[in-house]
């Protein structure tokens, strides 16, 4: 009984790693996707950089008028720049989470399609334990499925869903 009992102890568990960045980062539809978002982004790039050269080209005016105008018209002018400079701020920061938020969306999409495929090859391999490559310091090159996993991954159709960036 005590020969079964540690026999049964030191019995290795299956395990295997997987790469999930390289997977997520390499994946087709992935990069296809950030690519048509990069796209869209140059028309707000464009614009903001018009409304940046408004914006210094207001300051460069109100730096001019200072001998002109007495200090309660400089002021009037100061705080319409600075509200509009606060408005431009704002809306850049909104644009930057926009997108931040949606790669973050996107990359929890392949992520979650990515677990069922390793859920899927657990249950068909008899594997007790996967482990990311961030997870572990050294491990054999013949426990790592992120080749066959990518090419499983790279056979589904994602749906990877990304909204414009609409100004209010």
């Amino acid at each position: 009984i005590i020969t079964y009992l540690f026999c049964k102890t030191i019995i290795a568990q299956t395990i295997v790693v997987v790469n999930i960045q390289f997977l997520i980062d390499n994946n087709k539809q992935y990069i296809e996707k950030i690519k048509n978002i990069e796209m869209n982004q140059v028309k707000f790039l464009n614009s903001f950089e018009k409304k940046e050269e408004e914006l210094n080209k207001k300051l460069s005016d109100i730096e001019e008028s200072k001998l002109i105008l007495n200090q309660n018209e400089i002021n009037i002018k100061i705080e319409e720049y600075n509200k509009q400079l606060f408005d431009f701020t704002n809306l850049v920061e909104e644009y930057n989470l926009h997108h931040q938020n949606q790669i973050i969306n996107i990359r929890e999409s392949v992520l979650k399609e990515l677990i069922v495929l390793l859920e899927k090859y657990a249950i068909d391999n008899k594997i007790d334990l996967i482990l990311d490559s961030t997870s572990y310091l050294i491990a054999s090159n013949s426990i790592d499925i992120t080749d066959f996993i990518n090419n499983e991954l790279n056979k589904i159709n994602l749906k990877l869903e990304y909204r414009n960036f609409e100004k209010n």
